[in-house]
């Protein structure tokens, strides 16, 4: 018996937590002890769409420091950086994607993906750890290889034959002479394009076209029907119920939707994405199309609908390709003996895991630093007449666990004069804290008011500005206060100044807004400014080891 642990990001519905599901529930089967590991506890509620996902062991990570294990295993790029919490005996990382490709091109404008190369730089950083590597297609073991030198063995994903097949029940019976199309894939995720495949579908001839998510929505404009969170056993029917599967995400390992199809009597559309090459092939069992040939996506779904004897070739070399294809058991045997094999002779250690982490995350630090100062200096050193500067506002807002990234809301504003910035706090009867972070880089920020308002009422929750006093606010993380008898003003020295509004507020309706007036200066001119000011001395030193680090 072998004690295993696989650390996972969710156990929401999605391809890669099935997979884990699939391996975890067969070894468990055939006597090993399988825990699987997540930041928060799992509520039975949320594994409603596998039925034998409870019949798992679920702790969280915490739980788990308390325990050792023969194998662990990451599954998502972030939890490489977790395995050094956990003790085991040897670790493994199952790496189902190179999700470095899954962030979206960097923004300035936007606050998520202002820093995003940062995090795309940071995730590919988890490959360069000397790890064991498992994965499931054969495009990732060459990046893999050619890269970083890792020699992964490829274990590719298995089906559910019991539920993907022909013969079992239908939504609706498909129609002779009419062509039924059907999108699966979360909304909202760039990646995987649902939004963009719909409008090319609804484009075409297609007399029908359903949606399959795993986001929860009830309906979507145009589309025919929409079924979402549904239990995997249930999938199939949908699949039989359709011709073809346009499936175009931009990246993906092995995806597993057109195989499913495929089990099912149907066939599918797809983009020339990774991993495409391990099943489907062009013009015999499926149409691939080059990325973004969006004309010729139409096109081909015309062709479907209109040639229904091209359509059936499809389907009958789908069903054979299918046929061929291995079960969720068969690969299971394999991935169990792979990790026995590692179990017996990885020498990869707590300690080593520890120490490639500590020097990521250094690493991935300084380039934070270094874009900041990036940014710092581009800004002061402009000469250009009317240049202006992205900024942002942060909320956070907590009733007693915390400020969290999933709790913030924010607004942009320019570096050229007075600005209103403003959110919308959600709805919550419980005593909400807030902080307020004026500024995401290095930089001098004046505030004349600070203001919480219900603007369907007109009534002031809170309120900070000359009159009031500026007092009760406490100024926190990476920030000075300047003194000034009519402003709040703060020199943020990094991108984290934060101020604390004091005390907690119950967010009763629904338009409940927290205003801030404010004006960004560049740092140099404060500092002219400042001739007899206390501050000055200080914040020179600050600007000085500021440029001292370009």
């Amino acid at each position: 018996m072998v004690r295993i642990a696989f650390l996972l990001g969710s156990a929401d519905i999605s391809g890669g937590t099935n997979v884990i599901l699939e391996y975890g529930i067969r070894m468990q089967v055939q006597g090993d002890e399988v825990f699987l590991i997540t930041l928060d506890p799992v509520d039975a509620t949320q594994l409603f769409w596998h039925k034998d996902a409870a019949a798992l062991c679920w702790i969280t990570l915490d739980e788990a420091q308390k325990l050792s294990f023969d194998i662990l295993l990451a599954t998502w790029w972030q939890s490489v950086f977790l395995l050094e919490k956990v003790q085991a005996q040897s670790y493994c990382y199952f790496v189902q994607s190179i999700e470095s490709r899954f962030f979206p091109p960097q923004n300035s404008r936007e606050l998520p993906n202002r820093d995003i190369d940062v995090l795309r730089e940071w995730c590919e950083s988890s490959y360069c750890f000397p790890l064991p590597v498992i994965t499931e297609a054969h495009w990732i073991c060459d990046y893999l290889h050619d890269l970083y030198g890792h020699k992964a063995v490829l274990i590719r994903n298995g089906i559910r034959k019991d539920i993907y097949n022909t013969n079992g029940k239908c939504v609706a019976a498909k129609k002779v002479g009419k062509l039924r199309v059907l999108v699966e894939g979360p909304l909202n995720v760039f990646f995987k394009n649902v939004e963009k495949t719909l409008e090319l579908c609804l484009q075409s001839d297609a007399d029908e076209v359903w949606l399959l998510t795993s986001s929860h929505i009830q309906e979507y404009a145009g589309v025919d029907r929409c079924f979402s969170k549904i239990p995997i056993e249930k999938t199939a029917e949908i699949y039989r119920s359709c011709d073809v599967l346009v499936k175009l995400s931009y990246v993906e390992g092995m995806f597993g939707p057109p195989l499913e199809m495929f089990h099912c009597g149907g066939t599918a559309i797809v983009y020339d994405v990774t991993g495409h090459d391990e099943y489907i092939k062009h013009k015999q069992n499926a149409i691939v199309v080059n990325k973004d040939a969006e004309s010729d996506v139409v096109s081909w779904i015309n062709r479907l609908k209109s040639d229904s004897e091209f359509l059936a070739a499809l389907c009958h070399e789908a069903s054979l390709t299918a046929k061929d294809w291995p079960d969720w058991q068969t690969q299971a045997e394999s991935f169990s003996k792979q990790l026995k094999k590692i179990t017996a002779s990885s020498q990869i250690t707590q300690k080593l895991v520890a120490g490639y982490t500590a020097r990521s995350s250094t690493a991935r630090d300084r380039y934070f630093k270094s874009q900041e100062y990036a940014r710092f200096f581009d800004r002061e050193n402009s000469l250009e007449i009317g240049r202006q500067y992205q900024n942002f506002i942060q909320v956070y807002y907590h009733h007693g666990r915390g400020y969290t990234n999933e709790a913030m809301l924010w607004d942009e504003y320019l570096d050229n004069g007075w600005q209103t910035c403003s959110v919308i706090l959600p709805f919550d009867m419980r005593p909400v804290a807030i902080r307020l972070d004026p500024s995401v880089r290095i930089g001098v920020i004046s505030i004349r008011t600070v203001r919480i308002v219900d603007k369907d009422t007109g009534d002031i929750l809170g309120e900070w500005n000359s009159q009031t006093g500026f007092n009760s606010l406490q100024l926190q993380g990476t920030c000075r206060q300047i003194e000034n008898k009519r402003l709040l003003k703060i020199f943020a020295h990094g991108e984290d100044p934060q101020i604390q509004l004091p005390g907690t507020y119950s967010i009763s309706g629904s338009r409940v807004e927290l205003q801030v007036e404010l004006f960004e200066e560049r740092v140099w001119s404060t500092l002219q400014a400042l001739s007899g000011n206390p501050v000055k001395r200080w914040l020179k030193k600050i600007v000085n080891f500021l440029r001292a680090a370009q």
